[in-house]
């Protein structure tokens, strides 16, 4: 397949944007019931191992072996996009409701923005800059006082949220640099290895893990299962098909879900601090993203009218990566 990437984030990539939104946002509410009854370390070394078998039995063996050729960034790749960041938010979610947790990925694009800047000497836009300092803005309503944010252990695990979302931006413009050209369930199933081979030593220094309810048990296998292996092979294809910044923008996506899941099924509370910073997040989401949103407005409007439709060239250059 070609894994050049495109600029560009076209409709097709966009819906696939919004379902990593959703399982996402749902792991931080399995996230919030499995962690306190096995362990953060724990909980994040079973999300990504069972991942990873499940991921391997599809590939089979074969394929597996053929991955021994990139192992070392494998492990590298796996420890900064699974085994650090999940580590992190396991803990973050120990303290933080899984809505406000949720919130702190959106600034994944953002990071992903400023690590290209300075490790690909990509020079952002002033629009991209502002999309920045938007995103920015929103965390720094977070903690502006407030019961949202107050206290040590909350601010620790909001930094905690903040570090794994700047582990994201980093693995995530690694593997462009590094992984050209790898198929993406491929590039899936061996990050995931690595990233359990990683946290297994720390996972067994932390202790025997906690034996888990009935609700904590399903929270393992479905944020292993649906926010995991499921969901990584879909992050890849979008990867190869884009720029590191573009399929980092699930991220933007995870408080909407993670607020819903939390309200819907947690019952935690949504307060208007947490609806304006989840504003500025979508504005800054707007801003940095090359969104096809000029096409998207064309085909709505085609629709409406009837299904007429428009010269080709309108929606061609927006739709080149679908």
């Amino acid at each position: 397949m070609d894994m050049r990437p495109n600029s560009r984030t076209g409709l097709a990539d966009l819906s696939s944007i919004i379902y990593l939104g959703a399982v996402w946002g749902a792991a931080f509410l399995f996230f919030r019931v499995a962690s306190p009854e096995v362990g953060p370390i724990w909980t994040a070394e079973l999300r990504i191992a069972l991942a990873g078998a499940i991921l391997a039995a599809c590939i089979g063996p074969r394929r597996v072996w053929a991955l021994r050729h990139h192992a070392g960034r494998l492990v590298i790749l796996g420890a900064t996009f699974s085994a650090i960041p999940f580590s992190l938010l396991a803990f973050a979610t120990l303290t933080l409701p899984s809505s406000l947790a949720s919130l702190l990925m959106a600034t994944t694009p953002l990071f992903t923005a400023l690590v290209g800047a300075a490790w690909l000497r990509q020079r952002p836009t002033r629009r991209v800059v502002a999309g920045l300092g938007v995103g920015f803005t929103a965390v720094l309503l977070l903690l502006g006082g407030g019961a949202t944010v107050s206290g040590p252990a909350a601010l620790a695990a909001v930094a905690a949220g903040l570090l794994a979302a700047f582990s994201y931006a980093v693995a995530g413009t690694y593997a462009h640099r590094a992984f050209a050209g790898v198929e993406p369930l491929d590039l899936a199933t061996g990050q995931l290895l690595g990233g359990a081979a990683a946290l297994l030593p720390v996972a067994l220094l932390s202790g025997a893990p906690g034996v888990p309810a009935p609700d904590g048990a399903v929270s393992i296998l479905l944020v292993a299962i649906v926010s995991t292996a499921i969901a990584w092979p879909v992050y890849f294809r979008i990867a190869a098909r884009t720029n590191a910044t573009s399929a980092s923008t699930p991220t933007f996506l995870v408080p909407m879900f993670g607020m819903a899941w939390g309200s819907l099924l947690l019952g935690e509370p949504i307060g208007p601090r947490l609806l304006a910073a989840f504003g500025l997040v979508v504005v800054g989401l707007i801003l940095v993203l090359p969104l096809p949103l000029a096409a998207a407005g064309a085909r709505l409007t085609d629709a409406l009218r009837g299904g007429r439709a428009r010269p080709a060239t309108a929606a061609s250059p927006d739709m080149a990566s679908s």
